[in-house]
């Protein structure tokens, strides 16, 4: 019974050590991090928004779905190759479909997504990129989570600036 008891321990914290976050990067001098919360959209939602323009309508259709918005992004090359590894070890243990690759201007986007309620929502949506942001390497890590309506989620990454923001625009369904 012992036994069972440790590697019934074992196994849970091994599947929580496993299972990657990339919260590690939230403190690092090296990662700029930008973190929003769904406390942070439920305050957005009650700003006071035009209910007959469509675009504002839009915003607040996608807040109220989602539930966190993370971006890291390295210059630094030992973080970047840090981020390189997190990011495969995650995409390899998790149910991720990938959406689409772009290979421009040195730059290499992959998008991934976890399936949503439908074809054409997402419950995360997910991009790693490598590549030159102001003539620097950089690695950028994109992670959506929530109810995501695709075509509705290209407009907020493009209005937050995300690198590769405007490749997602092309995305209109999983593939």
């Amino acid at each position: 019974m012992k036994k069972l008891i440790i590697l019934g321990m074992f196994t849970l914290f091994s599947m929580t050590g496993y299972s990657q976050n990339f919260e590690k990067y939230d403190s690092m001098k090296e990662v700029d991090a930008v973190v929003m919360t769904s406390k942070m959209f439920k305050l957005l939602s009650k700003v006071d928004l035009s209910a007959t323009d469509p675009e504002a309508q839009q915003y607040l259709n996608l807040i109220d779905n989602l539930k966190e918005i993370r971006v890291y992004s390295s210059h630094q090359q030992g973080i970047r190759s840090q981020m390189a590894s997190d990011v495969s070890a995650y995409l390899n243990k998790s149910s991720m479909d990938e959406l689409m690759r772009v290979s421009e201007g040195g730059n290499n986007i992959k998008f991934y997504s976890k399936p949503g309620k439908s074809d054409n929502f997402v419950s995360e949506l997910f991009m790693f990129m490598e590549g030159q942001k102001d003539g620097k390497p950089v690695s950028v890590i994109m992670s959506i989570t929530g109810n995501l309506d695709l075509s509705e989620i290209s407009k907020l990454t493009s209005d937050l600036k995300v690198p590769g923001a405007d490749e997602l625009k092309n995305v209109k369904n999983k593939s």
